[in-house]
């Protein structure tokens, strides 16, 4: 499987994703875990619909997507451990 590379840039106050990238990382990764987008949602501590929308690339909060990539990068950290 491909490495897919994640990064979060700042630009002044905001902060920049790749959401295509994303959206193909966090989905993969879901799909990988056999999870739903209600059970990530859940343990991500957001809606489905945050995660629909992220899955698909759509604007969301920086806020949100912060949380999104830091637990989503955890996860990921936490399979390359084992």
């Amino acid at each position: 499987m491909k490495d897919i590379k994640l990064e979060m840039k700042q630009q002044d106050l905001s902060m920049e994703v790749d959401r295509k990238q994303f959206a193909i990382a966090l989905k993969t990764w879901r799909l990988r875990k056999n999870l739903t987008q209600r059970e990530v949602g859940k343990m991500f501590g957001v809606s489905r619909y945050t995660i629909m929308n992220a899955e698909n690339a759509k604007a969301i909060t920086w806020e949100i997507a912060y949380r999104l990539f830091a637990r989503l990068s955890q996860e990921l950290r936490k399979e390359a451990d084992v």
